[in-house]
C-alpha cells in the first residue's frame, strides 16, 4: 500500500506492525548506552549523521538524532550556540506506542514538529539526518488543536515543510490492538488512555457486541474501529474534516484483516474540505458493516434514523451539549468520550 503523501512504503498492514512493534525501538547488544545528555542545558556537542550510530544494527539513540538536528540548526543560524536539545521541537516516532525508554531510531523513523524552522533548513535536515522522516512547522500555540472545532470554524493546520508526515499510533485495549495512521500536520496529536478505558468499559458491559454504533466525531477512526473490534455489527464513522476521514478510510484498509472487513465502495476525487450535509465516502463489509460519512453530525439524522449508541468525542474546548441533544434524536444512548 503506497503512502498518499510520499508514495513510499510508509504504510504497513496492521498485523505486520504489531508483529514488529515491541522490538522496533529496542537497543541491540551492540548499541551504545544512553548518552546522558542534559536536555535542558546548553548543548555544545557537534554531531553528524554518524555520531552515536550502532555498528551492528545501524540505529541511534533519540538524543544523538536530535543533537544532529540541533547541529544543523546552529550552522544555519536559526538557533543560537547556547541552545538546548529540548528547544529543537516535538519528536514523534513514526510508529508510536508507549515505551519506558528512549527509542533507538532507524531510517525515516521520526517526525519532528518545530516552531523555529524554515523550508530550506527542513529540507537539509531530512536530507542529512537519516532518521528524520518529516519536518512540520507548528502554527499558533501548542495548545491549539489541529483540525476544525466545528463546521463554522476555520481549519487550523500545521505545515509539512519537508519529507512525509504520515505516522501511526498503535492503539492497545483489553480486547485487541489497532494501527491508526494519520497525517500529523492535519490531525491533532493524541495519546489518551482515558478514551480507550471508556471503550473497554463498554466492551466489558457488553454494550459493543452486536450493536449499531455511531462515532460522530471519528477523526482518523480510532473509537469507531475499536467498536468493530469489540463486536459491533454496524458502525458509522462521521467527521466534518476531510483529512481525518481520508485517514479513517486508510485505517479501515490497514486494519482490514484484524477487523474482518473489506472496503467495497470508496468515493473518488472528492475534495470538499469541511462537510455539511452528510456525503457517503466509503463502505466496508464483513464481520461488520462500516459506513463513512463526511458531514456535520447535526445533520446525520438525514441519513440514519436510529442506532444503539452515539459516541461524541469533541476537542476539550468544545461544549458537547448541542451535539448530545441532537444525537439523542437518533441514539438510544449518547456517550461523551
Amino acid at each position: 500500500m503506497k503512502c498518499p503523501t510520499c508514495n513510499g512504503d510508509c504504510i504497513q498492514p496492521a498485523e505486520k506492525v504489531l508483529d514488529e512493534i515491541f522490538g522496533m525501538y529496542m537497543a541491540c547488544s551492540s548499541c551504545l548506552p544512553d548518552p546522558g545528555f542534559d536536555k535542558n542545558a546548553q548543548f555544545l556537542e557537534i554531531l553528524d549523521s554518524g555520531s552515536g550510530r550502532c555498528s551492528k544494527c545501524g540505529r541511534r539513540h533519540l538524543d544523538f538524532v536530535i543533537g544532529n538536528v540541533l547541529t544543523i540548526l546552529k550552522k544555519t543560524g536559526l538557533f543560537p550556540e547556547d541552545a538546548a536539545l529540548r528547544e529543537v521541537g516535538t519528536p514523534l516516532i513514526a510508529f508510536g506506542y508507549r515505551i519506558p525508554y528512549a527509542p533507538r531510531l532507524g531510517r525515516k523513523s521520526l517526525v519532528l514538529i518545530m516552531d523555529s524552522i524554515t523550508e530550506e533548513a527542513a529540507r537539509e535536515i531530512v536530507e542529512k539526518v537519516p532518521e528524520i522522516k518529516g519536518v512540520i512547522k507548528r502554527k499558533g500555540l501548542q495548545s491549539r488543536s489541529v483540525g476544525i472545532l466545528d463546521t463554522d470554524s476555520n481549519p487550523h493546520t500545521y505545515e509539512l515543510l519537508a519529507g512525509c508526515d504520515m505516522r501511526c499510533d498503535v492503539i492497545s485495549s483489553s480486547f485487541g490492538e489497532l494501527c491508526i495512521y494519520k497525517n500529523q500536520s492535519r490531525i491533532h496529536i493524541e495519546f489518551n488512555n482515558t478514551k480507550i478505558g471508556k471503550m473497554e468499559e463498554l466492551y466489558i458491559k457488553g454494550e459493543l457486541d452486536g450493536t449499531f454504533i455511531i462515532d460522530g466525531f471519528c477523526g482518523p477512526g480510532t473509537l469507531g474501529l475499536l467498536s468493530v473490534l469489540g463486536g459491533a455489527k454496524k458502525v458509522i464513522l462521521n467527521d466534518a474534516w476531510l483529512p481525518a476521514l481520508k485517514n479513517a478510510i486508510l485505517n479501515i484498509k490497514v486494519n482490514s484483516k484484524i477487523l474482518g472487513v473489506k472496503i467495497d465502495f470508496e468515493l473518488q476525487d472528492y475534495e470538499k474540505l469541511i462537510g455539511d450535509e452528510p456525503v457517503l465516502m466509503a463502505t466496508a463489509e464483513g464481520n461488520a458493516k462500516i459506513s463513512v460519512y463526511h458531514g456535520d453530525v447535526r445533520r446525520l439524522n438525514n441519513v440514519v434514523k436510529e442506532c444503539d449508541t452515539c459516541l461524541i468525542d469533541t476537542f476539550p474546548s468544545i461544549d458537547p451539549s448541542e451535539f448530545i441533544n441532537v444525537c439523542r434524536d437518533i441514539a438510544r444512548k449518547v456517550i461523551v468520550i
